[in-house]
């Protein structure tokens, strides 16, 4: 299994958002946050994912609110 952060899919409010995907592949991954996304009734598409390292311990601030 890989993980694969999204920070820039649609949201509801004009703030930050952040996702977390668990996937096999990224072409999975798109597809189960693409559904997820519908079912909430956002846009699916149109973002990044970024594919995290599982080899190290550590910590990864998705959204701090700094914009």
């Amino acid at each position: 299994m890989m993980v694969f952060t999204c920070t820039d899919h649609d949201g509801h409010w004009p703030v930050g958002v952040a996702s977390v995907v668990i996937a096999v592949s990224e072409d999975q991954a798109r597809k189960l946050l693409d559904a997820e996304l519908t079912r909430r009734g956002l846009r699916p598409g149109g973002y990044t994912l970024e594919r995290m390292s599982l080899i190290e311990p550590r910590a990864v601030v998705l959204c701090d609110g700094d914009y």
